[in-house]
């Protein structure tokens, strides 16, 4: 069998034997990035353009060797450890996703099917069937009960997800925390580059002792791509009719005992002004009587972005039980504002630098040893040859030892410390002062998976956060799972917890055009949620079906308030809700079948009716659904495929009270959205993509006065060119 040059190189004079072969899909073609691990230890590799791998054993005796690839179901060989070995390896598909293996829940890597926390997969293949521009647009499309909307002011991306503001959900990227701001507690968004998610799990509500602070609506963990064969190269060029364009490369390798992989993308996209289609109409309700008001069309900006970004990920094993990563990261984005203020630009930056050492004793017990820096930097670029200043920096630490094993044959236990620091300089504190604020927080966390029998599963754990001025506060969960045939009903209840942030603690902003103050609460109480969840799951064959349940009430929950002043004028501070909640229910489902035909459908109902008086003040849509149809066949040695992704909001009707006490209703219009994606994959590493983005041609009625969504602009086209140069070399 010929093997690459790479592949012979990892031959080292240390080995006591060599494992080489090919891995084949069902139809017998080679699959090129399959994966090849020997269980229990850190070694592994990736197959080539001819599904060729080889393993050069450094120890005798029984070993596991573990086969998979995505979409297909995993198979495990054992080697006996006497000879060299040549093996041919066929995979067969999976009918659906439940062989997909995660880790969020449980910091453990499980199958999906297995996992006692109800976990969401956003993986790689539904990725490129939605062929998303950026990070917002693939979350809109892939997760029910989510909103993205525009933060009043400064008309940057604010979400919701099951009615819970962005601060309330925890986003992480391979297990990390994502520090800086976006706007109103949001991330930046922006700085999530698409062509680097390998998949996305998302883990709903506080229901895993794992994670602290901001998961009290639920932990996305981003999971980026590494190098998954001994060569891999990619090009790629996207360009859309509405002023958008993207470009981005990558290159890695994979062998025994070493990795790389490094990305780089630009891409670009214009600003541009939606103008509302109809005069808003707004109906008041006064003490004595009822009248409506039409006002003239307005508008709603949205802005564009010019952003790079350079990623590079290292590992190199030192032994078969002691291996070390090197991950590093920079991202700058030029926010484009069509009105530029007296010649000023925003500018965001991010460094992030996160080693780790994993240490396996033997193959049921893992230690990991972590430190995550992010800086995250916000600047004002003059364009009148003035110098940058910096308005905003949040420089966080992350120091974590973890232990992931199995301390008895049906005892899975994941336990570790960790401590956060963080430091922040914000435009939003006192100006004159120039002050910046620390805080730290230590962390004990342990979480147990039993596995009673082979139907039943409890995940318990607690977690304990001692706050630099907040002291100790535990927080505990369990989650159960019965899984009996093709049947699986879930259950847990988890309590969460939410520090303020900094911002909420020590504002002082002078709210610039408003003619108001903002002002921080240095006596706000951390908030406190308790989430109830129950599912139900159903898969036999090409189905998988779900629904699932819940109800969360929150204690102390940190708002925002007007308050009239001595003098009179108004401002507003940072107070605590004595209580509130939310309930809703999830329905999604899933069929594959043989002759290339998939569908995704899903979805969400959330009540967050916010009742003042007899009237819903809540601007988050009650009713949403999510679907993509694809379909793809071979013709040849083409891979052809279609993909449609639809998105459909429900309308909801929105009061506030004015200055002179009336209530006015304000109606949130439905929203929907269309894409259709059609691609062509070629045998020497060619892609193509053509897209039709907004389908349907929507346009929203009164985007002015709807904030709760990111207006569209109308149809566009998009065509993207893609080369693997591994593939068109036969590397």
């Amino acid at each position: 069998m010929a093997l690459s040059a790479r592949a012979e190189e990892e031959t080292l004079p240390s080995a006591v034997a060599l494992v080489q072969g090919v891995v084949l899909d069902e139809g017998g073609m080679p699959l090129a990035g399959a994966s090849v691990w020997v269980k229990g230890t850190t070694v592994g590799a990736g197959t080539n353009a001819r599904g060729e791998f080889v393993l050069a054993l450094r120890k005798s005796g029984r070993q596991v060797l573990r086969f998979s690839f995505t979409g297909y179901q995993p198979q495990e060989v054992v080697w006996e450890g006497k000879e060299d070995a040549e093996l041919t390896i066929r995979l067969e598909p999976s009918c659906n996703s439940l062989d997909e293996v995660v880790i969020t829940g449980t910091r453990t890597p499980k199958p999906l099917k297995e996992v006692p926390v109800l976990t969401r997969v956003v993986s790689e293949r539904e990725i490129r069937q939605i062929n998303p521009p950026d990070f917002r647009s693939l979350l809109e499309f892939a997760l029910p009960g989510l909103q993205f909307g525009t933060a009043h002011g400064s008309n940057l991306p604010t979400l919701k997800f099951q009615g819970a503001e962005g601060g309330y959900v925890l986003f992480l990227v391979d297990g990390e925390r994502i520090g800086g701001e976006g706007s109103n507690g949001n991330i930046d968004f922006e700085r999530i580059d698409v062509d680097n998610i390998a998949r996305i799990e998302v883990v709903k509500g506080a229901m895993s002792a794992l994670y602290g602070a901001q998961a009290m609506g639920g932990v996305v963990n981003i999971i980026t791509k590494n190098a998954d064969r001994p060569f891999t190269a990619d090009v790629s060029a996207r360009v859309g009719s509405k002023d958008e364009m993207k470009y981005s490369a990558s290159v890695g390798t994979k062998l025994n005992r070493f990795s790389s992989y490094t990305t780089f993308s630009y891409r670009k996209s214009d600003p541009y002004e939606v103008k509302d289609k109809d005069g808003l109409v707004q109906e008041i309700h006064g003490r004595d009587s009822v009248w409506r008001d039409t006002s003239a069309r307005g508008s709603s900006v949205v802005l564009g972005y010019d952003v790079w970004s350079l990623n590079e990920r290292l590992g190199y094993s030192f032994t078969d039980a002691l291996k070390a990563e090197l991950s590093a990261g920079y991202y700058r984005n030029n926010l484009r504002n069509p009105y530029e203020l007296d010649g000023v630009q925003d500018r965001f930056s991010t460094l992030t630098i996160h080693p780790k050492l994993h240490y396996m004793a033997g193959e049921n017990h893992l230690l990991t040893l972590s430190y995550m820096m992010d800086d995250y930097v916000k600047r004002e670029v003059y364009s009148d040859g003035f110098p940058d200043r910096k308005t905003m920096e949040d420089f966080t630490n992350t120091v974590r030892l973890n232990y992931s094993g199995k301390p008895a044959e049906r005892h899975t236990v994941t336990a570790g410390v960790e401590v956060n620091t963080q430091r922040m300089h914000h435009y939003w504190f006192d100006k004159e002062a120039l002050l910046d604020y620390t805080q730290r927080n230590y962390v004990l966390y342990v979480q147990e998976e039993w596995r009673a029998t082979e139907a039943f599963s409890l995940v318990a754990g607690v977690r304990s956060d001692c706050h630099s001025d907040y002291g100790f506060h535990p927080s505990p969960n369990i989650s159960l799972m019965y899984r009996w045939a093709g049947l699986s009903l879930r259950g847990g209840y988890g309590m969460g917890f939410r520090l303020p942030t900094l911002k909420e603690l020590h504002a002082a902003y002078p709210m610039g055009g408003f003619g108001f103050m903002i002002y921080g609460n240095e006596d706000l109480k951390p908030e406190e949620s308790h989430q109830g969840t129950f599912s139900v799951e159903y898969t036999k064959g090409v189905f998988n079906g779900s629904v699932a349940g819940y109800y969360t009430k929150y204690r102390n929950e940190i708002y925002l308030g007007t308050y009239e002043e001595e003098d009179g004028t108004l401002a507003q501070k940072y107070y605590n809700h004595e209580s509130s909640h939310k309930t809703g229910v999830d329905v999604m489902g899933q069929v594959r079948l043989d002759c290339g035909f998939t569908f995704n459908g899903a979805y969400s109902y959330v009540n967050t009716h916010a009742d003042v008086e007899g009237y819903n003040t809540s601007v988050f849509r009650p009713h949403s659904l999510t679907f993509t149809a694809n379909y793809a066949r071979q013709l040849g040695k083409v891979k052809a495929s279609a993909a449609l992704n639809g998105r459909w909001l429900s309308k909801v009707d929105v009061w506030n009270k004015d200055d002179d006490g009336n209530y006015v209703l304000t109606p949130y219009y439905a929203y929907t959205s269309v894409d259709l994606n059609l691609g062509a994959r070629f045998s020497r590493g060619f892609r193509l993509a053509l897209g039709l983005n907004n389908l349907m041609n929507f346009k929203a009625k009164n985007a002015a006065a709807d904030s709760s969504v990111i207006p569209q602009r109308g149809i566009e086209v998009v065509g993207t060119l893609g080369i693997n140069l591994a593939d068109l070399l036969k590397l």
